[in-house]
């Protein structure tokens, strides 16, 4: 996964090409290293994952791209594969338009988890989604999994989707906060909100030589499912100058970009524009997902398994945290400026380590 090969069969046909396997004394067939995957834990990856971004938040590996804002992990769903012919008892199902006809599609569905605003981006779990299940119920067990294996984390942020009570007890219970999108007008929520803004004065800041409104309303007791923990709700509208070439001509204009967030826990003591950047900070699993399916692969198939699927996408996360913790901590400054991670994967297709039988379990550990 670290050369970035993309499936089973190039890898078994980058080994036995070699001659010799990464470990081990033989060459695996991709059908041997999809029956593996499909009867593997995922916990035993799980841990390794956990491993590795733990040793990387001690060693300061890990680095916020603002020291004052807290560790932030996002959680958002990613759809990986569809078909109408191929499925497994896992499948989630969905009635589409296909041409003239209504047909009935096989997909997979997954929430995950990842540090935001940090450097390096870091996917930390995911959660299949179970035949009819949705999005939150996943989401609820991930994030129960996220506050149990990962303390460093101190705040969540989410999508409009998962602006659920259960979930956002759970995260304040444990002694952690929450920023989510609010923006549903059937949330009595957010009719409150929208009630008290015309009465309201916003005030102003500056933001990268941009103007922002925000409207800071603390308080919030109403929340069915939420007595007991109060609510806070930050809107913000950010002013943007834009530049367009229209016509041959450059044309600038004045863009509004309007959000509002609920905020819970320990988010509550954070400044607006924390709230601001933190609530936007989502969009970096975007760019995680992105990355993961345009160079490792994140939604091909490898083997269709429930556990398979689960325990490719790990392997997957843990590839891209080895790679970018590799690229800016090992190598030394002459081979940062005339290597991409790109070029360092094409390297070590090209010139791969020695076959190895040791495991980093067996590494010394310190107190």
């Amino acid at each position: 996964f670290v050369q970035r090969l993309k499936s089973l069969n190039a890898m078994e046909e980058v080994l036995k090409r070699r001659g010799r396997p990464l470990v081990g004394k033989k060459v695996p067939s991709a059908d041997t290293i999809g029956y593996a995957y499909a009867r593997m834990d995922p916990q035993g990856l799980r841990q390794i994952l956990k491993r590795v971004c733990t040793l990387a938040r001690r060693n300061k590996a890990l680095r916020k791209r603002d020291g004052a804002m807290p560790l932030t992990a996002a959680i958002d769903g990613h759809e990986h594969f569809k078909s109408y012919r191929r499925c497994c008892p896992q499948c989630l199902q969905r009635e589409v338009q296909a041409g003239q006809e209504k047909r009935i599609q096989f997909y997979h569905q997954s929430v995950v988890a990842s540090l935001v605003d940090a450097e390096p981006l870091m996917p930390l779990d995911a959660e299949l989604l179970a035949p009819g299940e949705g999005e939150r119920t996943a989401a609820m067990r991930l994030v129960e999994r996220v506050i149990r294996e990962y303390p460093f984390v101190e705040v969540f942020t989410f999508d409009a989707l998962y602006l659920e009570a259960p979930i956002l007890r759970a995260i304040v219970g444990s002694g952690r906060g929450a920023i989510v999108v609010l923006k549903e007008e059937r949330r009595e929520l957010y009719r409150d909100v929208q009630g008290l803004l015309p009465t309201l004065e916003p005030k102003e800041l500056s933001l990268d030589k941009e103007k922002i409104l925000y409207w800071d309303i603390p308080g919030f007791t109403s929340w069915p499912g939420m007595e007991g923990i109060p609510v806070r709700v930050v809107r913000t509208i950010r002013q943007r100058k834009v530049r367009q070439r229209i016509a041959g001509a450059w044309q600038e204009s004045v863009q509004a970009q309007d959000w509002m967030w609920a905020v819970v826990g320990t988010a509550s003591h954070l400044p607006p524009l924390a709230i601001h950047r933190l609530g936007h900070a989502r969009w970096d699993e975007e760019e995680l997902f992105n990355e993961q399916d345009r160079e490792f692969g994140l939604d091909h198939c490898f083997k269709h398994a429930p556990k398979a699927i689960l325990n490719f996408i790990l392997t997957l996360f843990l590839a891209q945290v080895l790679s970018e913790l590799f690229f800016t901590r090992n190598l030394k400054l002459p081979g940062l400026k005339s290597m991409s991670l790109l070029g360092l994967a094409r390297m070590l297709l090209e010139y791969p380590p020695a076959p190895s039988e040791s495991s980093i379990w067996a590494l010394a550990q310190g107190p």
